[in-house]
């Protein structure tokens, strides 16, 4: 009888953990802009979209704990990699010592 009970609280155990792991799980998918609108970013599908008004560039991104990594042939006006740091209020910051300030999804 033990026995049972005990797998039983195991297997409750692990699928409260499996559903806050997959509940916690941040994704940055989605279309960001600063309060002006003209600075843009975009994540989708792996392919990051960055535009600092007209100068719109392409690449691709990764996750690495908060960290938004996106890289590709940004030029100059842009950093490679670019990383952006997802806040817990579902913002991103941009890079530090660039143009890229706080970024809100846009809905």
């Amino acid at each position: 009888m033990n026995s049972k009970w005990f797998r039983s609280a195991l297997l409750i155990f692990a699928l409260a953990v499996a559903g806050l792991a997959t509940g916690c799980t941040k994704s940055p998918e989605g279309k960001y802009r600063d309060s002006s609108g003209g600075i843009t970013a975009e994540f989708k599908d792996g392919k990051a979209y960055i535009a600092l008004g007209a100068y719109r560039v392409n690449g691709t991104y990764t996750i690495q704990g908060d960290k938004i990594i996106a890289t590709g042939d940004f030029g100059l006006m842009i950093p490679n990699p670019c990383v952006f740091t997802l806040n817990k209020d579902g913002t991103i910051e941009g890079p530090k010592d660039s143009m890229i300030s706080r970024l809100e999804k846009v809905k």
